[in-house]
């Protein structure tokens, strides 16, 4: 069972583009963590800080895609394949996720 203290839920919300360029960046997971799927939800544990991370929903989709090195344009496009968005929503969604999840280190970028 994971511990109030040690966790912390990343949720989705509508935030504007914080700079990230669908197109010219990819991002996977990082070597830092271990995750697994608990019901639907995915449970991330940031190995450095002993710190669990929760995802749900479009989350999920999204960490699941994170096997291989995706574009947010990638991960837009296979977000609205299996959930009814706009594209408008979509990108934004997925840009906060992504800063979140690269913020805590449990995703890196590369070009």
């Amino acid at each position: 069972m994971l511990s109030k203290k040690s966790v912390v839920t990343l949720g989705v919300g509508i935030l504007g583009s914080n700079g990230m360029n669908g197109s010219s960046l990819l991002y996977k997971k990082s070597a830092r963590q271990v995750s697994c799927r608990i019901n639907d939800e995915v449970a991330i544990l940031d190995l450095d800080r002993a710190i669990y991370f929760g995802l749900q929903g479009v989350g999920v989709h999204i960490w699941d895609s994170l096997e291989q090195p995706r574009s947010v344009d990638d991960l837009c496009a296979s977000v609205m394949a299996e959930f009814e968005v706009s594209e408008e929503a979509c990108q934004a969604d997925v840009v906060q996720i992504l800063g979140s999840l690269e913020a805590e280190g449990l995703i890196e970028a590369t070009r």
